[in-house]
């Protein structure tokens, strides 16, 4: 069994029945933990909704791309579309792998550890609360290292009791 690491984020619609309905699809592919919820700010998307972000360590016996591609479905099957363009929009679910185990990937559709992790607070806040010792297996740091050099501007815990 892999321990992956998956950050889900969404910002239409009914944003913690989103993320709910991620979680019921993602216990499928194998059993799971997740952080708190956090209400953030877009990045790179001037005046879109406010996103509700989250982490998920998942234990997976799946192949890499096997689970890339089971995540693909899960953000298709809850309203995901994906703009060919690249185009960064508000969406009802958003799911990237941040990490399989401590494997490193490079191809066009899939970069293992996620490329952008280190500099995301939406992303390392959570992360932290799961796993504040993990090792980036290519900077060789902690997550708690990697959020310590990071703004944490924009990042409130959502109250999700």
């Amino acid at each position: 069994m892999k321990e992956v690491f998956l950050s889900l984020g969404t910002n239409l619609g009914v944003r913690e029945v989103n993320l709910l309905r991620a979680l019921s699809e993602l216990i499928k592919l194998g059993p799971l933990e997740r952080s708190s919820w956090y209400e953030t700010e877009p990045v790179d998307m001037p005046g879109a909704p406010l996103f509700l972000n989250g982490v998920v360590r998942l234990w997976s016996s799946s192949p890499l791309l096997e689970l890339f591609n089971a995540l693909q479905e899960i953000e298709r099957k809850l309203g995901r579309v994906r703009h060919k363009s690249g185009e960064k929009g508000p969406r009802p679910i958003d799911i990237d792998l941040l990490f399989y185990g401590d494997e490193v990937f490079f191809s066009p559709e899939l970069i293992v550890p996620h490329p952008r992790l280190s500099e995301r607070a939406f992303v390392l806040v959570p992360l932290a609360e799961l796993a504040p010792g993990l090792r980036h297996p290519i900077l060789g740091i902690t997550v708690q290292e990697m959020l310590s050099r990071i703004s944490l501007k924009g990042v409130r815990k959502w109250n999700d009791d």
